[in-house]
């Protein structure tokens, strides 16, 4: 089971490397402008914890998300969004099903750097931390979560980003009656409207 975390971290770690590497190399601006609107969509897999025992093939559940955020700068954006639907725990064999609706800050980490040095690039290096409502229904109770992650966006097209988000929500008692964190990892779009 630790194999299996230490491949997850080499493999975000790789794909960290290859994306900085890309960067790098273009220099051409993308679509994260002032007063940019924008929508986003991903989907991907989570799990329910992050120790050893964790990381099991019944523990691993599909996780969708859907957002909507406006860049207020080049460097900063407000989100809301919603993820769900179920995810697995391995205290049972149920569907835990929930809705969490949030709001994130976004930092362009890329951006912070390029004001200094002056430069463009395809590729953004996204922090966002936020919180949300989280309502377990297999639980029937709601809860106050944090959410917290690292994007990284490729530009595809004019309007169109590609990105790999690995986030987490974190709180306590989403489901075990102490410290939870379902963490995730999904592959999406983001679409600007100018």
């Amino acid at each position: 089971m630790l194999n299996k975390l230490r491949l997850f971290g080499a493999f975000q770690f790789i794909l960290f490397l290859a994306s900085f590497c890309f960067g790098q190399t273009e220099n051409q601006n993308i679509n994260f402008k002032k007063n940019n609107w924008f929508i986003s969509s991903a989907y991907g897999v989570q799990i329910s914890g992050i120790k050893s025992e964790d990381f099991v093939q019944s523990n691993v559940s599909p996780a969708f998300t859907l957002g909507i955020g406006k860049w207020i700068s080049p460097e900063i954006a407000l989100q809301i969004g919603y993820k769900g639907f179920y995810f697995h725990t391995i205290a049972d064999d149920d569907k835990h099903n929930y809705n969490y609706i949030y709001g994130d800050v976004l930092f362009n980490l890329n951006s912070m750097v390029d004001m200094i040095i002056k430069k463009n690039r395809k590729w953004n290096f996204i922090f966002h931390p936020g919180g949300g409502y989280f309502y377990n229904r297999y639980y029937n109770r709601p809860n106050i979560c944090a959410n917290l992650g690292f994007l990284n966006s490729f530009s595809y097209k004019n309007d169109l980003n590609i990105f790999i988000d690995v986030s987490a929500i974190v709180a306590w008692d989403i489901y075990q009656g102490n410290e939870d964190i379902l963490p995730s990892c999904s592959i999406g779009i983001i679409h600007s409207i100018k």
